[in-house]
């Protein structure tokens, strides 16, 4: 037989003729002898292993013939390869992912946010169908692209920005009109480069109507016993007086809010200090009144001038009476706190409600608190919230304490003060953590809870009866930081010491401690 090239295959099987004899392959060794043949059911002649050949002389069939025909390839083998395939697709996705989510502004990881409503402040009374504006700051670890401002669940306005500020602190006004009256929540959406959003937190504001002219009254509640004048002034004549407790009804005001409109339960209507009445709703539904009849003039005994005008106490003050002193206003926070200090010069310590009101160039407004001022420079600190905040220096802030003369002092003449602002920078605001009493000394410990104190010359003075120590120090302190122990040697004999810790000759802070 031949092939299809025509060379012929002697090696080729003959159908019926016996199968030709097996050659061995070269360098494969000595083959083996044949394996018997047993008939079935015949003892296996190799049943025990030592009637197997030697090792040296066994060799399987397929390592005898060259082993042309690899073994077949275990399972788990192909679940090797799919598990490998499997993890290598997940790490390829984590390095794409990770570098394509590095190119962003903030790294690759969250944007962080800080946004807050300046303005309007909180619970402020906003006439309905009148425009009203939302100054609003923010900043970003990435670009921030739109803000968004929304009036309960609808936006209420909406702007795109595309320049990123210097400082990376974007300010905006967003405006909105409110067309019913009641209570709204507003907040801010701001949104970065990246689709990332943050909204602020919520300023709850009152939709109030517009008071325009006709009269609008409220219920207020009588604090301190107070004398009605027949106009807002002290010069005015006196049409009744109040009692603490009662409930009168509002109907007026002064555009400074000094003087309030008042109808008693019985009896005529008259003008009342403002400090002497509690209001149970917003003095923004009151209306301005004019001040009539015109106060008639005071009387005067002798036509000579006093080169300097004083005011007499009245009613004369007590032998025991306190001396308030405003001694310094400053702006911090960035101009949106006014913080005032009142300071007690008299010998006497006081300790009870204080009022303590401002004008000028910030907005009027008055507060009462309760303080407890020690004798000789005992001070304490209000603060009033300005809106809009005060940016620029040159402004005036008039200062004056108990208004109402309420509180009998030694004098009376003193109570107020001008100040002129200087740009908002956070003032140091010095506090005692410690004042502890040895054989020989009073430790002070003072921290500094305000802006950082530059290097500067802080004296501690001790006070007890006429005996006064001290003892000064330089020292520099950074916000929250704490001097070291400033050791003042104790007065002569025992009882209540004063404390005081001045800064260039201003009292920062006081408190007492007892001399056993």
């Amino acid at each position: 037989m031949s092939n299809r090239y025509g060379s012929s295959f002697d090696d080729e099987p003959v159908i019926g003729a016996p199968p030709p004899a097996e050659e061995p392959i070269i360098g494969a060794g000595t083959p083996p002898p044949p394996y018997p043949r047993y008939a079935p059911g015949a003892p296996d002649p190799y049943q025990d292993a030592a009637d197997y050949p030697d090792d040296e002389y066994y060799w399987e069939e397929e390592d005898y013939y060259g082993g042309d025909e690899p073994p077949a390839r275990q399972p788990m083998f192909y679940v090797f390869l799919f598990l490998a395939a499997v993890v290598g697709g997940i790490l390829v996705f984590l390095v794409f992912s990770l570098i394509s989510g590095g190119g962003g502004g903030n790294g690759g990881g969250p944007t962080e946010f800080a946004v807050q409503i300046d303005s309007p402040a909180r619970d402020q009374r906003l006439e309905i169908n009148q425009p009203h504006d939302v100054v609003v700051q923010a900043s970003a670890t990435e670009p921030i692209r739109r803000f968004e401002l929304f009036v309960g669940d609808r936006v209420a306005d909406a702007v795109d920005v595309t320049d990123t500020p210097p400082d990376n602190r974007y300010r905006v006004t967003l405006r909105f009109t409110v067309a019913d009256k009641g209570t709204y929540d507003i907040f801010v959406r701001v949104f970065a480069e990246s689709g990332a959003s943050k909204d602020s937190a919520k300023v709850r504001i009152v939709a109030i109507e517009p008071v325009g002219e006709r009269p609008q009254t409220i219920q207020g509640r009588v604090v301190a016993d107070a004398t009605l004048r027949e106009g807002p002034g002290d010069t005015f004549p006196e049409t009744g007086s109040l009692r603490a407790g009662s409930q009168v009804t509002i109907t007026g005001k002064t555009r400074d809010l000094a003087w309030l409109l008042v109808q008693p339960p019985s009896g005529t209507q008259g003008w009342v200090r403002r400090t002497a009445i509690e209001p149970l709703d917003t003095l923004d539904l009151v209306p301005v009144r004019d001040a009539t009849p015109t106060p008639a003039p005071t009387p005067t005994p002798t036509a000579s001038a006093s080169p300097t005008a004083t005011v007499s106490p009245s009613p004369s003050p007590a032998a025991n009476a306190p001396d308030f002193v405003p001694t310094n206003a400053v702006l911090a926070s960035g101009g949106a706190v006014l913080r005032v200090t009142i300071s007690n010069v008299s010998n006497n310590a006081y300790s009870g409600p204080l009022v303590v009101a401002v004008g000028g160039d910030v907005p009027q407004q008055e507060l009462a608190v309760n303080v407890n001022l020690s004798a000789n420079g005992g001070s304490t600190v209000v603060e009033f919230l300005i809106s809009p905040p005060i940016t620029q220096g040159g402004k005036r802030a008039i200062v004056t304490v108990d208004p109402a003369n309420i509180v009998r002092e030694q004098r009376e003449d003193n109570n107020s003060a001008t100040f002129v602002l200087q740009p908002p920078v956070e003032a140091p605001n010095l506090v005692i953590t410690a004042a502890n009493v040895t054989a020989g000394t009073i430790e002070v410990t003072v921290r500094n809870d305000g802006g950082p104190l530059p290097a500067s010359t802080v004296v501690v003075q001790v006070q007890l009866g006429g005996q006064i120590t001290s003892n000064s120090v330089s020292i520099a302190l950074a916000t929250g930081q704490s001097s070291p122990v400033i050791a003042v040697a104790r007065p002569a004999g025992s009882g209540q010491a004063t404390v005081t810790v001045y800064v260039g000759n201003q009292p920062m802070a006081s408190t007492t401690v007892q001399l056993p």
